[in-house]
């Protein structure tokens, strides 16, 4: 194993965030850990360095490379694999011996791992060899907390890490999923976006920044900015309020105390909680009746390089230009996050004792303790900026199958959202 020799964001098997230097794993390593998690693997006659492999009668190749920081000037958060100028002979062999290639990523540090499937054809269609494929060190968060994570970025690049216990839902995906690795823009390509549907949405936004950003505003300026787990779960308890155990409490207590804000001010002409879940329902949270909107109120981690929004389909559906709603407004509070872990699992043990539970450390790796306040972004998504759209997965169903894709802002896309911020 090869350290870096550069202090960046790495990800431990509990998925937590810390400074640490990349660790590269070496051919053999690479061959080891391959060979412990994927079935059936043997090195190819042809090329030692690629890896086949059999999946329930189904033959894959795999070319691996190390996921590590991608250097200089860039942020830290920001990690790739190498692509080497063998890419096309591995591509071209893969199909000879009639096996799916995987361009897979290895990222390791200390006990934890997880593999990245960079998503080939993306690649071989750019003619991206001698190039870098990336991926953020939220997605190996994601990864290792759920399993699996899949995303199609902006520019269509289909991005997909894996936990090693998750490869064998992984495979099933590789081989059997129906297609879901459409360009985010080419949801809805068919409908037409004319002038007046642009003007439309922009007088839309100008209402929404005057009736209701004000509002929202004079919320945030009299919440406190710091909330403690174990105050904001007995308040919630005390006021009995219908998700008082939810284990994620930061996104729930911004609803309760949103709500309250709202009831108490009368506001509700302006802002109501409409949340539909059932079949064919709108599963949003708000609605703004005086400009006819779907929205949504979310609480996210600074750390965290995206916005996760709501289900792909139903935000497709409702913002397909072809009527002045056709936009979502996101209420999004940007908060800063200390892990329970560092304070003895104190909220932990506070929510399971509080629901009777035997175990007192069920959700430890993932509580939250307390979190800051920092800012507010007000956010439109409409027709005109769904191209910059991120469309992901997170986690398994009940049926061991991946989720429902949902929406993501990254980061860097930000601006094209943005109708207004507040810092706190």
């Amino acid at each position: 194993m090869k350290r870096g020799n550069i202090l960046v964001e790495q990800v431990t098997k509990e998925g937590l965030l810390i400074e640490g230097y990349d660790e590269s794993l070496s051919p053999s390593e690479i061959y080891n850990r391959i060979s412990k998690y994927f079935p059936n693997i043997s090195k190819a006659e042809a090329d030692p360095r690629v890896l086949i492999g059999n999946h329930k009668g189904h033959k894959f190749a795999i070319r691996c490379k190390n996921v590590t920081y991608l250097g200089n000037p860039h942020p830290h958060f920001k990690k790739r694999i190498q692509i080497s100028d063998d890419l096309y002979d591995f591509y071209h062999l893969a199909l000879s011996l009639n096996a799916k290639p995987i361009l897979l990523g290895i990222y390791n540090y200390g006990t934890n791992t997880i593999f990245v499937d960079f998503k080939i054809d993306t690649y071989i269609e750019k003619k991206a060899h001698n190039s870098s494929a990336h991926i953020y060190v939220s997605d190996l968060i994601a990864a290792t907390e759920e399993g699996y994570f899949q995303k199609v970025d902006y520019f269509g690049n289909t991005v997909t890490a894996i936990r090693p216990d998750i490869i064998n839902v992984y495979l099933d995906e590789f081989f059997y999923a129906d297609e879901t690795s459409k360009r985010p823009g080419e949801a809805n390509k068919s409908l037409g976006f004319t002038d007046p549907a642009l003007k439309r949405i922009i007088t839309y936004a100008r209402a929404f920044k005057r009736d209701i950003v004000p509002k929202v505003k004079t919320f945030f300026e009299y919440e406190k900015t710091i909330w403690k787990g174990i105050e904001c779960y007995k308040e919630m308890i005390t006021a009995n309020y219908r998700n008082k155990y939810q284990p994620e409490w930061v996104g729930f207590f911004l609803e309760y105390e949103f709500e309250k804000y709202l009831k108490n001010n009368k506001l509700n002409y302006l802002i109501t909680y409409a949340q539909d879940k059932k079949k064919g329902g709108i599963d949003l949270d708000l609605y703004f009746p005086t400009i006819e909107s779907y929205g949504d109120l979310k609480a996210h981690s600074e750390e965290s390089r995206g916005i996760q929004g709501n289900d792909w389909d139903t935000i497709m559906h409702i913002i397909n230009g072809q009527d002045e709603k056709s936009h979502v407004y996101y209420i999004v509070c940007e908060h800063s996050t200390e892990k329970d872990s560092l304070h003895n699992y104190e909220v932990t043990k506070f929510w399971n004792a509080a629901q009777g539970k035997t175990n007192l450390m069920s959700y430890s790796a993932r509580m939250k303790n307390r979190v800051q306040l920092k800012r507010v972004y007000m956010l439109d998504i409409n027709y005109s900026n769904r191209e910059y759209l991120t469309k992901f997965k997170q986690g398994l169903n009940s049926n061991g199958k991946p989720r429902e894709p949902k929406i993501m802002i990254e980061q860097d896309n930000l601006q094209h959202f943005i109708v207004d911020q507040i810092e706190l």
